[in-house]
């Protein structure tokens, strides 16, 4: 194997180089994660060119034998409280696999990381298939499991979303900005996911304000993407008391993705998680005519939220593990 790997521009890449991207990247999720979507190409292609994820900046690298792609991988480098954490991805042909391709990207990858001031290497990986077997190798430690579920919308029975809040709080909702006289009470709401089970991982959950709730949502709408809330209201009180969320991707249509869903701690056990998320889906349903499945991931041992998924219709498709190194145990192997 006559092996190439150098960083990869996507703005400036060709017609084709872009192609072969897309293409393996199709290619070795199918195999291992069947069950997630495949992105349209003129969708995936307009984020993949992005200098930025909705995360921080991206960096892109390419791996070649004798010209042709063999393997891609990417860095974000978050430009918040998790400054110190590079966020990889490495993907590999699978025809290509155990031929040393994923470790030549990731010690190429290792001096950018470096430069970035970053001190810890993150990624995931599907539980027990060829990438953890490659990432423990390397040193990586698992830090937390997830359990990867999606609904298909055709197959459930719509009388699942149809849970009304407990007495004494309403439904609201909104897509991509929060309501000025809620957008204090939902940045409140949003901190409680912090008590989520998040294992071993260095990640920390942002501290969310008003000012931050308003530079996320001008980062989605900056990276093209649209996000929906509905939200419980305590009618007594006016607050927040949950909510949850789905991005949308335009083009995307036949699928989407459940983001975070938090109660804050004295609104627990009133059923507000279940209710929230079953009016999510009578809105996504009613107002998207093409969407098929909504994908979702939860930490393996938030048992509580595995099961008002289930009742809402999801199923387990996989166990996602996320890994860490420090950047120093990786580069010492070089």
């Amino acid at each position: 194997m006559s092996l190439d790997v150098a960083p990869f521009a996507a703005e400036r890449a060709s017609a084709a180089e872009l192609r072969a991207w897309y293409e393996l990247a199709v290619t070795a999720t199918a195999v291992d994660y069947p069950s997630a979507p495949v992105p349209p190409y003129d969708s995936y292609v307009q984020q993949l060119c992005q200098p930025t994820s909705y995360r921080g900046l991206q960096r892109l690298w390419v791996a070649r034998d004798d010209g042709r792609l063999v393997g891609i991988a990417s860095a974000v480098f978050p430009t918040d409280e998790n400054s110190e954490r590079a966020i990889i991805t490495v993907r590999v042909s699978p025809r290509n696999r155990r031929r040393g391709v994923g470790t030549r990207l990731l010690q190429t990858m290792l001096p950018e990381i470096r430069s970035r001031g970053c001190q810890m290497i993150a990624g995931q990986t599907k539980a027990g298939a060829d990438g953890e077997k490659w990432t423990s190798a390397l040193g990586f430690r698992t830090v937390v499991q997830r359990a990867s579920h999606h609904l298909d919308v055709r197959s459930v029975d719509p009388a699942r979303w149809r849970v009304p809040p407990a007495a004494g709080f309403r439904i609201q909702k909104w897509v991509d900005t929060a309501p000025d006289d809620l957008v204090q009470g939902f940045a409140r709401a949003r901190n409680a996911i912090a008590d989520s089970p998040t294992g071993e991982a260095s990640y920390r959950h942002p501290d969310w304000t008003a000012e931050r709730v308003r530079q996320y949502e001008a980062r989605m709408r900056e990276i093209g993407e649209s996000h929906r809330y509905v939200v419980a209201i305590d009618e007594r009180s006016g607050a927040v008391a949950g909510f949850t969320e789905i991005a949308v991707v335009p083009q995307q249509w036949s699928y989407c993705y459940q983001e975070d869903t938090a109660v804050l701690p004295e609104f627990r056990g009133l059923g507000l998680g279940r209710a929230i998320k079953a009016s999510m889906m009578r809105w996504l349903t009613a107002d998207l005519p093409r969407l098929e499945q909504v994908h979702t991931m939860t930490a393996s041992e938030n048992l509580h939220m595995i099961r008002v998924n289930a009742q809402l219709g999801y199923v387990t498709d996989h166990v996602v593990a996320s890994v860490e190194s420090e950047l120093g145990a990786l580069e010492a192997l070089r």
